[in-house]
């Protein structure tokens, strides 16, 4: 293993990839867009009241909303997963100096589909009980978990083997991660402030910000564990530890 890398560093050189690469922000934007128009297709059939004020106020039309929530939030994370792949491939071949072909990702990460599925499903439940139960838990399985893909996509691993490789991989580095985590978000929040304040008046200008705002957010959030594994591993010793 290479020397450890710098958070700044990581953070820096990872969103630089997305700007001399903005095609690779293209499958979350389609996810994304894909989303609100679900979204938007749900709300013509299915009668929510306007002014919710408490969950009593949902109650009458709470078993007509749980089904499409509970159908679509499962297709919005198989997605989701599948892209993380597409993404992970990606950074590999931008860091070998390779040609970007969306296409051969996409090809590569559906013969792990259902690999990565398991992985995505998995961790968001342990996330999602963690934080309900109690928030640290949460953080923490966050920060595990953190780097699964990469193992999965690189080292020919299981959904709960590469869950595993990533909690070994995370242990030394609990601060770096938190700051990958926050970081981003933080410049979510104050984007979707700001697209807020300026395009108030402008709902369709406002929605078309957050959707690109949240794309490339999610974008980096992919780039961020796979530009660390490779930059720590290195390409070759990467490669060797795939053959082994």
């Amino acid at each position: 293993m290479n020397k450890e890398v710098n958070a700044r560093e990581v953070l820096t050189e990872s969103f630089k990839i997305i700007l001399r690469k903005p095609i690779i922000l293209l499958p979350m934007i389609i996810l994304f867009i894909f989303d609100r128009l679900q979204g938007y297709l749900a709300s013509t059939y299915i009668d929510i009241p306007d002014n919710i004020k408490s969950i009593e106020d949902l109650m009458p039309v709470l078993l007509s909303i749980l089904p499409y929530l509970i159908i679509s939030s499962i297709l919005i994370y198989i997605i989701y997963a599948i892209i993380e792949g597409i993404i992970t491939v990606t950074i590999k071949n931008i860091l070998e100096n390779k040609d970007v072909s969306l296409i051969t990702a996409s090809r590569l990460a559906s013969k792990k589909a259902s690999l990565l599925i398991a992985a995505g499903l998995i961790i968001g439940l342990v996330i999602l009980a963690g934080t309900l139960f109690f928030i640290i838990p949460g953080v923490l399985f966050t920060i595990w978990y953190f780097y699964t893909i990469p193992f999965i996509m690189f080292e020919n691993r299981g959904a709960l083997d590469g869950m595993e490789a990533s909690k070994a991989f995370a242990r030394n580095k609990k601060s770096k991660t938190i700051y990958f985590l926050t970081i981003p978000l933080l410049f979510l929040i104050l984007g979707i402030s700001i697209a807020g304040f300026i395009f108030d008046t402008v709902p369709m200008a406002n929605i078309a910000i957050i959707i690109l705002l949240d794309s490339v957010i999610s974008t980096w959030y992919s780039v961020i564990p796979a530009y660390v594994y490779l930059k720590e591993f290195g390409v070759e010793a990467q490669l060797q530890r795939i053959v082994t």
